[in-house]
């Protein structure tokens, strides 16, 4: 796993079935939310000629169960496809397109355990598949495990260590720590490491600002690294693709009644590059390309 993802990834991806509020299981014994997605990242150009752009779609379905007053478990699935467009150029990478769809499904289990007043103790382990259309999703299987246990310093301010252990696609399995944090600054404004808002993959660290309860407005960044197993039609056949960035973000989260919200987010997508590389893993080719604007829409429905 790239040193970059290794931080990034500990300290954001640790509540993402708990949306970024651990020390705090909900009230009701039963949970269960939908998410419906769509983004579109617009065309930027790729060192050496050529252009890419994508569209995502998603669908993500969350159920919980309160087993005893400090006792909540959880089962999260989801399922993605990003359709990738890219012009040709002379660099190597996009010659001939890397990649087109990639299909992503993921399995994770969530438990959440109060230990006293002040501690509470979060256990997530996932299963992720991730493979371009025409491959089995089969061949593009990894996963792992986070833990922590987070102490409610006060009522404004919950912290917390923990470690991950994570499988990567044709990669060298890694152990880290890390850190979670609900910081809540202002009756109104808050710095958490929560999910992720809108049609942003995955959670991330985002100030928020409530200025009133129908209304959230963000300021958000994360790490963005997703590695998938490609077909054996393209230039690497039963290779492996990568696109690595960090999305920074401006969000609006807007309640419609007790049980829907709506969100938007539009931001750029920095630091992007992508990576080709063989069956076994050994890059071919890579190419940075330049900041990509995106934007994006959730719908959220909870019961």
């Amino acid at each position: 796993m790239h040193p970059l993802t290794t931080i990034w990834f500990g300290v954001i991806f640790l509540f993402v079935s708990s949306g970024g509020r651990a020390a705090e299981p909900p009230a009701k014994p039963w949970g269960l939310s939908i998410e419906a997605l769509g983004a579109h990242q617009f065309s930027s150009d790729l060192d050496g000629g050529g252009t890419v752009a994508m569209d995502e779609t998603a669908l993500r379905i969350g159920v919980s169960r309160r087993l005893t007053p400090s006792l909540r478990l959880g089962l999260n699935l989801g399922y993605a496809e990003f359709a990738y467009d890219f012009t040709a150029g002379a660099q190597e990478l996009v010659a001939a397109a890397p990649w087109s769809t990639i299909r992503s499904a993921r399995a994770g289990v969530s438990l959440n355990a109060r230990l006293g007043d002040r501690w509470t103790l979060f256990v997530l382990p996932s299963m992720r598949w991730a493979a371009e259309d025409g491959a089995a999703l089969d061949d593009g299987a990894f996963g792992g495990v986070l833990a922590a246990a987070s102490y409610r310093v006060s009522d404004r301010l919950t912290i917390g260590p923990g470690f991950g252990a994570f499988s990567e696609i044709e990669g060298d399995a890694s152990v880290f720590p890390i850190l979670a944090v609900d910081w809540k600054i202002t009756d109104t404004l808050s710095l958490n490491t929560g999910g992720g808002l809108a049609a942003s993959r995955g959670p991330g660290l985002a100030l928020e600002w409530r200025p009133a309860d129908a209304w959230t407005l963000s300021l958000g960044a994360r790490y963005e690294n997703e590695r998938f197993r490609l077909n054996d039609q393209g230039p690497a056949p039963n290779g492996v693709g990568q696109d690595r960035s960090i999305p920074i973000y401006l969000g609006v989260v807007r309640t419609l009644g007790r049980f829907v919200s709506l969100s938007l987010v539009a931001g750029a997508k920095t630091a992007g590059n992508l990576r080709l590389e063989n069956a076994q893993g050994d890059k071919l080719a890579d190419a940075d390309y330049s900041t990509a604007p995106f934007g994006g829409a959730t719908l959220k429905v909870r019961f």
